[in-house]
C-alpha cells in the first residue's frame, strides 16, 4: 500500500513541476456516454483516434494497472464490437446439444469478476472501421488482452 501512495505522489508531483504530460487514453462507461481517462482526473484534452492510437501503441501498462489499483479501479477492460469483448479472457467454443458450435465470449471463470468489479470500454473501438482512422481496434486489442491478464495476476497475488 505504502508503495501505491509513493507512485501516485510521484506521479502528481512530476505533473506538479512541468514534466512530460501522461499520455491519456480514453475510456467510456458501458451503456453510457460518460468519457474517462486512466489517469482519474479531469482533463481538458479532447479525444480524438490518432492520439487515442498512439498513446495505446506507446502505453506503460503496467503503470497504468498500479495507478489503476491506487485508485481502487479492478475494472476488467473491454472493446467495442458485435457486442463487448474482454481481450484476453475470451471463451472457447461450446457444443450444444443438436451439434452445433457456439462461441462464448467470456470464459465463465471471469464472469463473477467482471460482475464484482465491472469493465470500462477503450473510447473510439468498435466493428466499424473508417479507413481515414489509423488501426485502433487492433492496437486496442492487444492493450486490452495485455492489461486484463496483468491485472488479474496481480489481483490473484494481492489475495
Amino acid at each position: 500500500m505504502k508503495l501505491n501512495i509513493l507512485l501516485l505522489l510521484i506521479l502528481i508531483k512530476g505533473l506538479a513541476l512541468g514534466q512530460a504530460s501522461p499520455k491519456l487514453i480514453f475510456f467510456y462507461k458501458p451503456y453510457t456516454d460518460s468519457s474517462e481517462t486512466n489517469l482519474y482526473r479531469d482533463t481538458l484534452v479532447k479525444f480524438d483516434f490518432k492520439t487515442q492510437y498512439e498513446n495505446i501503441k506507446n502505453a506503460d501498462i503496467e503503470k497504468e494497472i498500479e495507478i489503476a489499483l491506487v485508485h481502487n479501479d479492478y475494472r476488467i477492460v473491454g472493446i467495442s464490437g458485435n457486442s463487448y469483448l474482454y481481450p484476453g479472457l475470451e471463451g472457447c467454443y461450446q457444443t450444444n446439444k443438436d451439434g452445433t458450435k457456439a462461441f462464448i465470449g467470456l470464459d465463465p471463470k471471469h464472469e463473477s469478476y467482471i460482475k464484482k468489479y465491472g469493465f470500462k470500454v477503450i473510447k473510439g473501438t468498435s466493428d466499424s472501421i473508417n479507413s481515414d482512422n489509423p488501426p485502433l481496434q487492433g492496437e486496442a486489442y492487444e492493450y486490452a488482452k495485455k492489461y486484463n491478464l496483468l491485472l488479474l495476476k496481480k489481483m490473484n497475488t494481492k489475495k
